[in-house]
């Protein structure tokens, strides 16, 4: 007996992943950028839309890194109803309903090797400064910052 299994169509761009070639995989994930000789990658690279796509190729979903073109957020598509932009990788992760993800280490690691090498200095500082934003997500807000005890409280405590 033979098994069929039904292709959904190539998602639309900016993910289908046949605009890209694969530069690496993350796991089960292939990372995609632009051909060298692809006129795309210089008018991406000289505006800081330079991106990588993140294509699982098993489960048809696409994640594109942070860039202006994406307004400093990943973006998101699956078949389905979980599609758009995330403001953290954290977010990202929470949407792929258990499809294992690279960390977020991994994908900074990702866009440092395959991005900002290419990026004027210019653009390398907003980028910096959205990954900077991203971990303060993941924490969370920062915490008040603590008030000193009372001088009488102190030596209270000093007594016991």
């Amino acid at each position: 007996m033979i098994a069929l299994r039904l292709v959904p169509p190539a998602p639309p761009p900016p993910h289908d992943p046949g605009e890209r070639i694969r530069v690496a995989w993350a796991g089960n994930w292939e990372v995609r950028q632009f051909a060298p000789d692809d006129p795309k990658l210089e008018y991406f690279r000289s505006r800081g839309f330079l991106h990588l796509q993140l294509w699982h190729p098993g489960e048809w979903i696409s994640i594109l890194t942070r860039s202006r073109l994406t307004a400093g957020h990943f973006e998101m598509w699956r078949p389905g109803p979980v599609r758009g932009p995330a403001t953290s990788w954290s977010a990202v992760v929470a949407r792929l309903g258990g499809v294992r993800a690279p960390s977020a280490t991994e994908v900074f690691a990702l866009e440092s090797w395959f991005i900002e090498r290419q990026e004027p200095a210019s653009l390398r500082l907003l980028r910096r400064w959205w990954r900077g934003r991203d971990g303060r997500a993941a924490a969370g807000p920062p915490a008040p910052p603590a008030r000193p005890a009372p001088a009488s409280d102190r030596l209270r405590d000093d007594r016991r």
